[in-house]
């Protein structure tokens, strides 16, 4: 892969930050997308190019066609929940970006998406299973894959499992409650290394196209997982109902087989107690 490709950012936060910081230590060109112009200096500070782009209608999109002047696209913003709004504007994003996306030099298209796409049908899940939402975000999601599989270019759609890793310490998630229910049920987590070193992976295919899963592949129980996250965060721990009642197990063997890739993070257990 030539290192001197561009690569655009729609997404710069938790994961998308981290991502562009490695991605400009392996002599990528960087560009990056923010809401807030607070960041722009911070983002040029450390060598990534800046775009105050927003899609909640405030006409802060007028850079978009430069910024889509690149190599390769990455999407990494998660449907907005927090407001009324938020789904509606994720819905307009994804049409303006593929609009543009139709003209512009861009390659190859990596969406982050998520295996809320999946149903809990009770069964391993894995790329080549039946996609079934359940909630708003992930009914939002699944329309985006659809809308970019479109595209005349090369696809790729990345569906993470939960995120972990620094400032999003899952022991604060169930801390103090008592009978959560399904606590036999399996963790599905992927740790921000293993997600960073993963969207490398498919930066540098030049055959990758489709859908790829992110997942650690050890699955301990919500009781054993969250019980031993609060106890490392000096937090109450949780006491959980021991059924097993809506449940999947995410299994990346595309991933794993195609792209060759090793995670890091094997074991969510060990992590935790190495933490």
């Amino acid at each position: 892969m030539n290192s001197k490709l561009k690569i655009s950012l729609l997404g710069c936060g938790w994961l998308g930050y981290p991502l562009a910081l490695n991605l400009i230590s392996r002599g990528f060109m960087v560009k990056a997308s923010t809401t807030s112009a607070g960041k722009i200096d911070m983002f040029k500070s450390v060598g990534i190019e800046p775009y105050l782009i927003n899609f909640d209608g405030s006409d802060k999109t007028s850079d978009l066609e430069q910024f889509l002047t690149t190599d390769i696209l990455i999407i990494s913003i998660p449907p907005g929940r927090r407001s009324v709004d938020g789904l509606a504007n994720y819905r307009q994003m994804a049409q303006l970006i593929r609009k543009q996306l139709e003209t512009s030099q861009v390659s190859k298209l990596i969406f982050i998406s998520s295996t809320s796409v999946y149903p809990e049908s009770n069964e391993i899940l894995n790329e080549f299973s039946e996609i079934g939402p359940e909630t708003e975000s992930g009914k939002v999601l699944a329309e985006t894959e659809a809308l970019f599989s479109e595209l005349n270019m090369q696809v790729i759609l990345l569906r993470l499992s939960g995120l972990i890793g620094p400032n999003r310490m899952p022991g604060r998630f169930f801390a103090g409650q008592e009978n959560v229910p399904n606590g036999l049920a399996p963790v599905n987590m992927i740790h921000l290394d293993d997600a960073v070193a993963l969207i490398n992976c498919l930066i540098d295919s030049e055959t990758a196209q489709g859908v790829y899963l992110g997942c650690s592949p050890s699955h301990p129980t919500k009781e054993e997982f969250y019980s031993l996250a609060a106890q490392f965060e000096n937090l109450v721990a949780p006491t959980f109902i021991p059924e097993k009642v809506k449940w999947k197990t995410i299994s990346s063997e595309r991933t794993i087989q195609e792209l060759n890739f090793k995670y890091k993070y094997h074991s969510l257990l060990d992590w935790l107690n190495k933490v």
